[in-house]
C-alpha cells in the first residue's frame, strides 16, 4: 500500500467535513457544475479515484449510473454507505471488462497517481470506442494551486503526497496516453481568502483554481 492511500485512510472519517463549512460547500457545488457539464447525461461511468462517493452520488441520475472506483478502503466504505456501487482497486489495473464504460471522471485525481500515463493509458484500452475522458485537477499556476502547494509542504496529511499541474502538463499527459482534449474550462474565479467562492464556469486561465477538460480517444 502507497503512503497517499495510507494517508486516505486515516482522513476517511472526516474527508467530507470541509463540504459542511460554507466555502467549502460552495466549491463542491461549482466543482460538480463543472463536471456535470463534461460527462454524458446518460450511460455507465467510472469515477476513477471516487473516496467517500459525494461527486458520484450527486452525479447520478435517471439514466446515468456512476461507479466509484478507489483504493483506499476506508474512503470506499463511505462510498457504499452512500449506496454507490463501489469498487476496491487501482487505476492502472481496471477491475472491468473492456467495452462497459460509456465515460470516465476524475476529480483531483490525477494529483496523486504516480504513474498517471499508465492509469489513462488503462482507461483508453477498457472504455467503449468513442467514450469521453473528463479530468478536474487543481490548476498549479493559480491561487488554490499555492495555497495547496504551501499546506503539502506545511506537512498536511493528504496534500504532501500531490503534485500539482499546469493545464499544458496535464493537456500532455492526457495527450501521450492517446486522447485528444476536445473541450476546457475553469472555474473557482476568486482567491482562496474570499468567503464567496466564483463558481462560474469560464475559459481556463490561471485566474481559475480548478481547471477541467474533456478528452476522446483518438
Amino acid at each position: 500500500m502507497s503512503d497517499a492511500i495510507r494517508a486516505f485512510d486515516l482522513v476517511a472519517g472526516t474527508y467530507d467535513d470541509w463540504y459542511d463549512h460554507p466555502q467549502g460547500r460552495q466549491v463542491f457545488d461549482a466543482e460538480l457544475h463543472a463536471v456535470d457539464l463534461h460527462i454524458p447525461k446518460e450511460g455507465i461511468g467510472l469515477e476513477l479515484g471516487a473516496g467517500t462517493g459525494i461527486f458520484a452520488e450527486h452525479l447520478t441520475a435517471v439514466g446515468r449510473t456512476v461507479v466509484c472506483l478507489d483504493p483506499s478502503r476506508e474512503m470506499l466504505k463511505k462510498a457504499v454507505d452512500r449506496g454507490m456501487v463501489s469498487m476496491l482497486g487501482v487505476g492502472d489495473a481496471l477491475p472491468l471488462r473492456v467495452g462497459v464504460l460509456d465515460f470516465t471522471y476524475m476529480v483531483t485525481v490525477l494529483e496523486f497517481l504516480d504513474e498517471p500515463v499508465a492509469v489513462l493509458g488503462e482507461i483508453r484500452e477498457t472504455a467503449k470506442g468513442g467514450a469521453g475522458l473528463t479530468v478536474l485537477f487543481i490548476n498549479s499556476e493559480s491561487a488554490w494551486g499555492d495555497l495547496y502547494r504551501d499546506i503539502g509542504s506545511k506537512g498536511d496529511p493528504v496534500f504532501r503526497h500531490a503534485r500539482l499541474y499546469t493545464m499544458a502538463e496535464v493537456e500532455a499527459l492526457i495527450t501521450v496516453s492517446g486522447y485528444s482534449v476536445t473541450e476546457r474550462a475553469g472555474t473557482l474565479t476568486t482567491k482562496p481568502m474570499e468567503t464567496e467562492v466564483g463558481g462560474e464556469i469560464t475559459e481556463p486561465s490561471n485566474e481559475n483554481g480548478i481547471i477541467v477538460l474533456r478528452a476522446y480517444a483518438i
